[in-house]
């Protein structure tokens, strides 16, 4: 069993029992990767056979009694559309490999089959297969990452190893509900050995097989990777089970992993979290109570109606860092000000959109990496009770935000965050993120991902000798791995295919 754990099943389909035997030996002496499961000596009982045992590949010859091989491959394969087929046949026929294409047959094989013809194809075969399990383990981590049902016998077939170790790790704050642009997803890559998927870039679950760790705790083994993928001044939500589970509890395991992350996930703290000691937790769920925050609500509208508006103000980030102190996680936190906003949207007439008052609150929360910088940005956003917000007029332009575009594209070795940038240009953060908008069409993140995707790609382009390793470094990625995921998330190709194209 390799790394991946995929051992393909094949059929062989011959009336000669001789090539029969020779196919077999070939495969069993040569191609570790597969393992045949089943023979027949005519098409119909082929076709038996094949329903039988589910192969990944059938090898079949084309002259057989009962059904030929092309007619095998046409029923078996119109029953089962992703079953590979090679062809073999007693001499070279080509009329006979045209239909064979047609009907989806990989390859086509002359007798006598020898080991110097037969594994070229069972090489290419591997690579056809390795990319089909690779996509459907994608496929299926996403729809459970989702909370959608998937069936444990595909489990068992794209994740075939016996034990499992799970984790999650998560930079900064809880994914966006309301952007405006898609987030793309993140996945691993095929050359790694275990899956990984994440909701967005600034997430991974890891999904790794008990064998890969080879003795490594898993903690040690998450930690590395959180150093070498953190950015600087961002907080990090480690998630994980310090013990292995079986492949049955795949779905399990991960719904569990992003319920705690929903609820434990707190601004400006880092946390590393063994989710196999939930006891742990439990006090740590968000309070139901909200006579708290009812009260500041009360006190608030107090203050408005006396016009002490800087009183408001200061109750409400006294509020904030009481809750800050007693690490009060994000939904918490989020709920209360969405409260608070809609308060203020109630008694002020602000000619902010609801959706756009909406992006600015998740952009504050998202980007966030200190309960200081939180209810700074909080602050910003509420203080436009009482007074418009104002900033210079000179921002609102496509002069002053190709200037900011110039300065970020000088800057991909080591991008500024959201907050640095505002800084630079002395502006607030809920004002850059609204130009973003307004002259993208996307969030901050995902306009500086791309531009960092472009110069990789205009980086390989001008010099194809480049390691990998070398151009993540050069667009500010210093874990290869992780720069590969996010490439292969915006082109759909990794950055080693993208090279040699």
């Amino acid at each position: 069993m390799g790394l991946t754990g995929n051992i393909y099943r094949v059929v062989v389909a011959d009336d000669e029992p001789v090539a029969v035997k020779a196919i077999c030996h070939i495969i069993e002496m040569n191609c570790p990767q597969f393992q045949v499961v089943g023979t027949a000596e005519n098409g119909e009982k082929a076709l038996k056979v094949i329903e039988e045992t589910e192969p990944d590949l059938v090898l079949t010859d084309i002259a057989m009694p009962l059904m030929s091989g092309l007619e095998l491959a046409h029923q078996a394969g119109s029953r089962m559309p992703d079953l590979c087929f090679v062809i073999i046949s007693g001499y070279q026929d080509f009329e006979y490999m045209r239909d064979a294409i047609r009907n989806g047959v990989l390859d086509y094989l002359t007798k006598p089959i020898v080991p110097s013809q037969m594994l070229p194809t069972m090489k290419n075969v591997e690579e056809k297969l390795n990319t089909f399990y690779y996509n459907r383990r994608n496929a299926l981590l996403r729809k459970i990452c989702l909370g959608e049902d998937v069936s444990q016998k595909e489990i068992s077939k794209f994740f075939p190893h016996k034990e499992f170790y799970a984790a999650l790790l998560r930079e900064n704050g809880l994914p966006r509900r309301y952007s405006p642009g898609k987030e793309p997803e993140l996945y691993g890559t095929i050359e790694e050995a275990f899956s990984v998927y994440g909701r967005d870039n600034m997430e991974e679950l890891f999904l790794i097989p008990r064998e890969i760790l080879d003795g490594q705790s898993l903690v040690s083994y998450m930690k590395k990777v959180e150093l070498r993928q953190k950015t600087e001044g961002s907080y990090t939500t480690l998630l994980y089970y310090s013990r292995a589970f079986s492949a049955s509890e795949i779905s399990t395991k991960i719904r569990e992993l992003f319920y705690w992350l929903n609820n434990l996930s707190t601004v400006g703290y880092s946390q590393a979290v063994d989710l196999d000691k939930k006891k742990m937790l439990e006090g740590r769920l968000p309070s139901p109570d909200t006579t708290e925050l009812s009260g500041l609500i009360t006190e608030m509208e107090q203050y408005v109606k006396a016009g002490k508006y800087d009183r408001m103000q200061k109750c409400i980030e006294i509020a904030f860092e009481k809750w800050g102190s007693e690490r009060r996680p994000q939904v918490w936190m989020e709920h209360s000000a969405r409260r608070i906003l809609n308060f203020i949207r109630t008694y002020t007439e602000d000619e902010e959109s609801l959706i756009e008052s909406e992006y600015q609150l998740e952009d504050i929360f998202y980007y966030a990496t200190s309960m200081e910088i939180l209810i700074q940005n909080l602050q910003n956003l509420f203080g436009r009770f009482g007074q418009k917000e104002k900033e210079k007029p000179k921002a609102d332009s496509p002069e002053f935000f190709e200037n900011v575009e110039k300065y970020l594209r000088g800057h991909l070795y080591e991008p500024p965050s959201l907050q640095e940038l505002s800084d630079i240009f002395a502006i607030s953060q809920a004002y850059m993120s609204k130009l973003f908008r307004k002259y993208t069409g996307q969030t901050y993140n995902q306009y500086l991902t791309g531009i960092r995707m472009e110069r990789a790609k205009q980086l390989m382009k001008e010099n194809n000798e480049l390691y990998v390793k070398d151009i993540a470094e050069m667009v500010g990625y210093h874990d290869q791995f992780y720069f590969s995921r996010i490439f292969r998330s915006h082109t759909g190709k990794s950055p080693a295919d993208y090279l040699n194209q």
